[in-house]
């Protein structure tokens, strides 16, 4: 036997005398009176009826869905008129471009020729000197 394992049942044996001696403690418990706890019981009882009932809790006003939420952020119907009416308009425009539109938008897009020259009628080699 080593050393490792005797020291091992020394320890089981301690624990094991511990145990016992906590299970008999607790076998040999006192009783408590029956006045002793008719004491305790009122006094309980007279400190809990000092305790003021919580107060009622008034019901939570419903909260509003979520499109009155948005519309309310928005800001009402005469914003959704606007954004109504944009929002046909653009289509409109998307769908069935006029003329004159699309020949500027392309010019935007591709980039090809400038509508409006801003120095048309200086030369920028003036100011060298």
């Amino acid at each position: 036997m080593t050393t490792h394992d005797r020291k091992a049942e020394r320890d089981d044996a301690f624990l094991d005398a511990l145990f016992d001696e906590e299970k008999a403690a607790r076998n040999a418990a006192p009783e408590v009176s029956l006045q002793l706890m008719a004491r305790i019981l009122a006094d309980a009882e007279a400190v809990q009826d000092g305790f003021a009932p919580p107060p009622a809790q008034a019901p939570r006003p419903k909260r509003p869905g979520y499109f009155r939420q948005i519309s309310t952020a928005l800001g009402g119907w005469p914003a959704f008129a606007g954004l109504a009416t944009a929002s046909v308009c653009g289509l409109w425009l998307g769908v069935n471009p006029p003329e004159g539109l699309s020949d500027m938008a392309s010019l935007y897009v591709t980039g090809g020729e400038t509508l409006l020259d801003p120095i048309s009628g200086f030369d920028l080699d003036l100011g060298e000197g």
